[in-house]
Order: C-alpha cells, then sequence, then structure tokens
C-alpha cells in the first residue's frame, strides 16, 4: 500500500504546479487578453487574490483586474455561443461557466457526451 503512496502523492504536487502558472503582465490590455482566452478556453474566472499570487510583475491593480473581469465576459459569452450538444459530442470539458448565461447550455452539454453521435462502434 505504502508503494503506492508516494506516486500519487508526487503526481497530484506536479499537477498543482501546472495549473498556476505564473503570469507576467505590464498593462490592462494584456489582463483583458488573459481574461478573454480564460473564459473562451472554458475556464473559470480566477479570484483577485489568485491572479495576485500568480502575478510575477506583481502590476495587478484594481483596474488590472477590472480590464481581466471585462475580457472574461467578451470570451464567456462567446463560449457560450457555441453549440453545447456539439462541445459534448467532441468530449471537451465542461466547467460550468455558462450556467448562469444560458441554463439550457448544461442539459445541452450533457445530451451530447451521451449521445453516440459521431462515435464509432
Amino acid at each position: 500500500m505504502n508503494k503506492w503512496l508516494l506516486p500519487i502523492f508526487a503526481g497530484l504536487s506536479l499537477s498543482g504546479c501546472v495549473l498556476q502558472p505564473e503570469l507576467a503582465f505590464n498593462d490592462d490590455t494584456a489582463w483583458k487578453n488573459y481574461g478573454y482566452e480564460t473564459a473562451l478556453s472554458g475556464m473559470i474566472k480566477n479570484s483577485e487574490d489568485d491572479l495576485r499570487s500568480r502575478d510575477k510583475m506583481k502590476s495587478l491593480q484594481a483596474t488590472g483586474y477590472q480590464a481581466y473581469s471585462d475580457g472574461y465576459e467578451l470570451g464567456r459569452t462567446e463560449y457560450c455561443a457555441q453549440n453545447a450538444f456539439i462541445l459534448g459530442v467532441k468530449n471537451q470539458a465542461y466547467h460550468g461557466i455558462c450556467d448562469r448565461l444560458d441554463w439550457t447550455f448544461r442539459q445541452d452539454y450533457i445530451s451530447g457526451r451521451t449521445s453516440r453521435a459521431g462515435r464509432s462502434f
């Protein structure tokens, strides 16, 4: 049993590092673009504290976080405009970022995940 604990712990530790890259942006436009790309990839919005802890240049101010939020909302609107059923058929991850914008998005996504469309038998 103990021989499994070390590899599992090491894997979990390393996966945490991969998920939280350092950020190095020097202006509000870069923060806005980062927010846009974050949402466009379907990821959950980061808190201001989380972004500050990862901000390598220590450049995140209130205006930078507002720019990040504005960019995130633009990206989220675009992400949530896609066909959720197809997203599910393609077996892509969905983290719930559209639930407040469109309550049917998750249902359509689940229908796509459970569908046999596009799958070989």
